[in-house]
């Protein structure tokens, strides 16, 4: 028997999705899924586990990568349902205190159940 993982960032409707355009700062490489906080410019920045876990600003939506002196435009997302097993947080980092911190900007982390798909004869 094989499992099968809930592969959707987006984990649930029952709140509203909610982006918004961003800029990602120079010399930064952020994936879908990663939270993210603002520089004093106004630009994603990666957060790291020495980064204060209240800054952070939302979750990309868009994968992107910037060369020095670089900056690009991407999406985030600042509002919605989210599956806890896809967002990507800093190294050694508390979940529990992303958690907290996202919910309180409107992100709700949803833990979702792997789906055990049934074979023939097993129904």
């Amino acid at each position: 028997m094989y499992v099968l993982e809930h592969e959707n960032l987006l984990a649930g409707f029952q709140d509203k999705v909610v982006t918004e355009p961003i800029t990602v700062a120079a010399e930064q490489e952020l994936s879908v899924g990663q939270v993210f906080a603002l520089n004093t410019d106004g630009n994603a920045v990666a957060m790291t586990k020495d980064s204060v876990v209240t800054e952070v600003y939302g979750i990309m939506a868009d994968a992107v990568a910037t060369a020095a002196n670089e900056t690009k435009a991407a999406v985030c997302y600042k509002r919605g349902e989210f599956n806890s097993r896809k967002i990507i947080l800093p190294t050694d980092s508390k979940a529990v205190e992303y958690k907290k911190a996202l919910s309180n900007i409107g992100i709700t982390m949803r833990d979702t159940i792997a789906a055990i798909p049934q074979t023939k004869g097993e129904e």
